[in-house]
């Protein structure tokens, strides 16, 4: 009697934990969903593969995009998502790409990389003229932004998350500022718009001073250093959240994911905060295109341009992504 007694017991015990453990996960399974519905959703997704891509010709007169050479969404151990900074303040209706950033989350190799694209790139635009590929963005959007990176330089892109300059500045001020290693002019010139005594060194920069830094276009190496500020800010702002906690992110993600726009649905974006969390990751590697050696500088219509040489730029993106 005592036995069965005990057996009894154990068996409600368990059924108590069981069931208080299953209305917790449906809390913050509510919880987290609650969160997802303040992103911004761009409704409409991605053309990748839309129909007139078989009839208009590349500038060399031949078909714009084999779609053999084109890595699919099949290639499920990567997955590229286009990071899209809005050159362009709330409230106002269309802007090109300040900054396009390709960010891979590599399963295969467990790595993180970053891939900038220089907005000065000529490239083919879907059903548009030639032009700087920035102009992808102000035509139409995210959806032929993507179609663009996609037909030229041959990757898939599995989403895309955009911010404006001012959910940039919230974002960084969220986090408590990040920390950038300035070099003497870089220093020099920050202290000289924004009124603050900057040194050479690691200095930690608020919103306001940190949008300043990542829009630097004419000290250094004029737009190729650009395209690298924009990259570290990234970089610093992942290595000030990889070691918070769970209550820290939830918190800073709260203020957060009111101020970004996204064609990802909520599934997507929590298999792939997951994925990252479970990665491990403590570095991030990065890159550029075009690639050194892998273009022209040139002028048309009145524009100064890079011309890629895009068999070069595909082949070396591909391996350096991990294809």
């Amino acid at each position: 009697m005592e036995k069965l007694k005990k057996i009894l017991l154990n068996k409600k015990n368990f059924t108590v934990a069981f069931s208080t453990l299953i209305i917790i996960l449906i809390i913050i399974s509510l919880y987290v969903n609650s969160l997802l519905n303040k992103i911004n959703r761009n409704e409409k997704p991605p053309v990748i593969d839309s129909a007139h891509n078989d009839s208009v010709t590349s500038r060399n007169g031949k078909p714009r995009v084999d779609k053999n050479d084109i890595v699919t969404e099949e290639d499920k151990d990567i997955i590229n998502i286009l990071l899209i900074g809005k050159d362009i303040s709330s409230g106002e209706e269309s802007s090109r790409s300040d900054s396009m950033i390709i960010a891979t989350v590599n399963n295969k190799s467990n790595s993180i990389k970053l891939t900038s694209l220089m907005r000065d790139m000529y490239v083919e635009i879907p059903d548009y003229a030639d032009n700087r590929i920035n102009a992808a963005y102000a035509f139409g959007g995210m959806d032929l932004l993507t179609e663009t990176v996609t037909e030229n330089f041959h990757v898939g892109i599995d989403g895309c998350v955009e911010v404006d300059f001012a959910g940039f500045e919230k974002i960084i001020d969220k986090i408590g500022g990040v920390d950038i290693d300035l070099n003497i002019d870089e220093a020099y010139y920050l202290s000289s718009i924004s009124g603050l005594n900057l040194k050479s060194g690691t200095n930690n920069l608020t919103g306001e001073t940190a949008l300043k830094y990542v829009r630097i276009r004419y000290i250094g190496h004029d737009d190729y250093e650009r395209t690298e500020r924009q990259r570290k800010v990234l970089v610093a702002v992942f290595n000030k959240l990889k070691d918070s906690n769970i209550k820290t992110l939830l918190d800073i993600a709260d203020d957060i994911l009111p101020l970004v726009t996204t064609n990802l649905t909520s599934t997507q974006i929590l298999g792939l905060a997951t994925n990252v969390i479970l990665m491990g990751v403590s570095d991030i590697e990065t890159y550029r295109l075009p690639a050194d050696d892998a273009f022209i500088p040139a002028t048309v219509n009145d524009m100064s341009v890079l011309v890629p040489d895009l068999q070069k730029n595909r082949e070396l993106l591909k391996e350096y992504i991990g294809y």
